[in-house]
């Protein structure tokens, strides 16, 4: 490991000690650990499940990307008009 990394490392440990000392810290980064412990047991003791719901999410991203090309065609489209309108002027 470089200097400048170990220095980033040492930095960022120190930070998270120090923040720690903080009891509000202290309870929000336990908490946030045994949330995502309980989603990965689930994930774990139910795949199948974990699998419909990524896919699930996965169809929604592609409509939502499907819906966001469609829009900057659309906007395309308009910009060509314009170029279009001024060059034949």
């Amino acid at each position: 490991m470089r200097l400048w990394q170990k220095g980033l490392v040492i930095g960022a440990l120190s930070g998270f000690v120090l923040s720690l000392i903080q009891r509000d810290e202290r309870q929000h980064v336990l908490g946030q650990s045994k949330r995502a412990a309980g989603q990965v047991k689930h994930i774990y003791q139910n795949p199948s499940e974990s699998v419909r719901q990524l896919r699930l999410k996965l169809n929604d991203v592609m409509t939502n990307v499907d819906q966001f090309v469609q829009q900057l065609d659309q906007v395309q489209q308009k910009l060509d008009q314009k170029t279009d309108d001024k060059n034949s002027q």
